[in-house]
């Protein structure tokens, strides 16, 4: 049989006594048991209100009051007929261990009230909402208000906080500070609280009668713990049986699994115990008090070293960077504490809930000590809690979840000696700390990769980018310069053509007519005469034309590209025809026909100059969203150079109709051979559209 208990922790006198009771009858019956520490037990509106009950697989469960986090939000089993039972609080409809204390707190009430004449109260409570504070705040405030007898001048502050020393100390600070007369009697709803309290006021300075009334003030308690006897002075308090109710529970758990019938509530008894905390001068031995020995004073010495132990690894895992690095000082304070079996487990990111999957960083076992922290072993936490055979081995260990805040970072599986259960439960908070820390570093370091990858990505994108505009800006540089020389090779031809040509002629004519003069009769050679001026104007019109095309502004670029071809065979000698298939007017703006014009105007007059071709033909076609103009000729080709000479006519000519093609956003090609020269230009039609000048 395996039964499992819930409760916060091992670190307090009080679910330690309970744990011990429960363990003990555990042996006894040879029942196996899972102590879980650390789980959040939800509300009946969450689900997953027992998240390892699926690993764990038991068969009954015990619930401490511990893990209740008021009434309104009590935990409900996870299936209907499961078997629970409850200690120290009355779960509804399941059966529960009750200690009868609001008896025995109402005779400390009256003690007080009546014995030592107190008036003036502060009361220092747990959580508002928890059943335990529930009940001992109402006998409080009723025995303030009068309650069962009436007694004048009462008065009492209520304070809630937690049941444990650091809070009793804060609430006392708090109320010091605020308020200048110490009240008659303090009254605590734990005897962790009225310890801290204790110490709070014993560290005030000893400097006039109003600190030592505040130091000397009465403190009472409640649950009389161990620790309550050896304080000074020792805890007026109710003693609560919690080692009974622990091995009664586990009684009652084991009879409802197996079927017996169990009353719905048993109620235990509890005992006002009075010591010379509250005023009262010291007695002589308490009944059930265990005598104080020699063995106690070696305990208390040892968990003086033990407490040292649990420091100095908080400190340590506080100074390390890697799993690995937390191995050592683990297996050190393992090794002081005498802890014999520790399984330490990680998920891979924090959870909402349980995992069922995780990363085994450690192992302890009679087999040695294991660690993988180096490179933590993928498990499965159904199978390794369910290999460790609880109940079907006479054993019981602890299973502590490492949480933080509502997140799960894994959990630990211990056997510990039981002097030092508060100790390892205090050790696995430090590891707790130290994986979320870890887990924190990743994520840290995770972020600072990326970003160094993302800047070393941006970097290299600013470097590309910077080189693509530093070759763009040199491209653009050459093709200004090109530009430019191309610019300065056409004026000079242009002015060449000028000198050669017409002002060639235009001398000749001078000479003619001044010949003339001296002739008798010029009317003979007037007609040669004017048959060369006509000649020197036509050639001067085709000059301005090849300058600037007027045709194109007057007629557009299909007319003008049909008298372009038309000239060429009146004046080339050649039939030049033109093939137009595209729309007309074409989608372009004055410079994209410009272009378009210059191109078929200098492949046409490479095929003049050059080609000693007979015929020529120009076609212009859209197909495909693509506009294509191609110049064909007949011609002996193009003789293979390895390089263009700047100073050719020809290379010019061809770097200048590649340029046109560019500023189109188009592709040039040229091929050539014996028997035929095609110059083709393919241009985008959207392109063109949206090339403007």
């Amino acid at each position: 049989m395996r039964i499992a208990l819930f409760l916060n922790d091992l670190d307090g006198e009080y679910q330690l006594s309970v744990y011990r009771g429960v363990r003990e009858e555990a042996r006894a019956l040879h029942t196996g048991l899972l102590c879980i520490q650390g789980e959040a037990l939800r509300g009946k509106d969450r689900a997953g209100i027992f998240p390892t009950w699926e690993l764990i697989a038991a068969e009954g469960a015990l619930l401490l009051s511990t893990v209740f986090d008021d009434n309104r939000h009590i935990p409900v089993p996870p299936k209907a007929g499961f078997p629970l039972v409850s200690i120290g609080v009355r779960l509804p409809n399941y059966p529960s261990i009750v200690v009868k204390n609001r008896e025995s707190m109402e005779l400390l009430m009256e003690h007080l009230i009546l014995v030592h004449g107190y008036r003036n109260f502060i009361y220092v409570g747990g959580p508002a909402e928890h059943p335990d504070n529930l009940i001992r705040e109402d006998v409080f405030r009723k025995a303030i208000r009068g309650g069962k007898r009436s007694f004048p001048g009462l008065r009492g502050l209520v304070y809630a906080g937690v049941f444990n020393e650091i809070s009793g100390m804060e609430i006392m600070r708090n109320h010091l500070a605020a308020h200048r007369e110490p009240p008659d009697c303090i009254v605590a709803a734990s005897d962790n609280i009225a310890i801290g309290v204790q110490e709070l006021l014993q560290s005030l300075p000893k400097a006039g009668s109003l600190s030592d009334r505040w130091r000397n003030c009465p403190v009472t308690g409640f649950d009389d713990i161990s620790l309550a006897r050896l304080v000074n002075p020792p805890l007026t308090t109710v003693r609560q049986p919690l080692m009974e109710q622990g091995r009664m529970a586990l009684r009652v758990i084991r009879d409802l699994v197996l079927g017996r019938p169990v009353p719905p509530v048993i109620y235990v008894d509890s005992t006002l115990i009075l010591r010379s905390s509250c005023g009262c001068p010291r007695a002589g031995p308490e009944p059930e008090a265990l005598p104080l020995t020699d063995a106690s004073s070696y305990d208390i010495v040892k968990s003086e070293l033990y407490s040292i132990n649990v420091n100095a690894l908080g400190q340590n895992l506080a100074l390390i960077n890697s799993l690995p690095a937390m191995i050592p000082y683990l297996q050190s304070f393992l090794n002081h504490l005498h802890v014999q079996r520790f399984y330490f487990i990680i998920y891979e990111k924090p959870l909402e809930k349980i995992g069922e999957a995780g990363f085994l960083v450690f192992s302890r076992s009679g087999e040695g000590d294991q660690s993988y922290a180096e490179n933590p072993g993928a498990v499965n936490t159904v199978s390794l809690l369910r290999s460790l055979k609880i109940g079907e081995e006479f054993q019981d260990l602890c299973l502590f979840h490492l949480r933080s805040g509502d997140e799960y970072l894994g959990f630990v599986i211990y056997e510990a000696p039981d002097q030092v259960y508060p100790q390892v439960s205090s050790g696995v908070v430090f590891i707790a700390n130290a994986v979320r820390r870890l887990r924190s570093l990743d994520d840290e370091k995770e972020r600072s990769r990326r970003l160094e990858q993302e800047v070393a990505y941006r970097t290299r994108d600013l470097v590309e980018a910077n080189s693509k505009l530093k070759e763009e800006a040199d491209r653009r540089i050459a093709v200004e310069a090109e530009v430019l020389r191309i610019s300065d090779l056409e004026r000079r031809r242009f002015s060449a053509d000028l000198h050669d040509d017409i002002c060639q002629r235009l001398a000749g004519i001078s000479m003619f007519c001044k010949s003339l003069i001296a002739q008798n009769t010029p009317e003979v050679f007037l007609p040669e005469l004017s048959e060369l001026i006509d000649e020197t104007l036509i050639r001067t019109r085709r000059y301005a034309h090849d300058s600037f095309p007027m045709d194109l502004d007057a007629f557009g670029l299909r007319e003008a590209i049909a008298g372009l071809c038309a000239s060429v065979s009146r004046e080339g000698g050649i039939r030049c025809t033109l093939s137009w298939t595209a729309p007309d007017p074409l989608p372009l703006n004055r410079n994209q026909e410009l272009n378009i014009y210059r191109i078929t105007q200098e492949a046409l007059q490479n095929v003049l100059k050059h080609a000693g071709a007979e015929g020529a033909q120009v076609t212009l076609k859209a197909k495909d969203s693509l506009l294509h103009l191609s110049i064909r000729d007949n011609g002996k080709g193009m003789a293979k150079r390895t390089a263009a000479d700047p100073r050719d006519q020809r290379s010019l000519g061809l770097r200048s109709m590649e340029y046109r093609a560019h500023q189109l956003g188009g592709e040039y090609r040229l091929r050539s051979r014996k028997g035929a020269t095609v110059v083709t230009v393919v241009i985008p039609l959207g392109n063109v559209v949206n090339n403007t000048e």
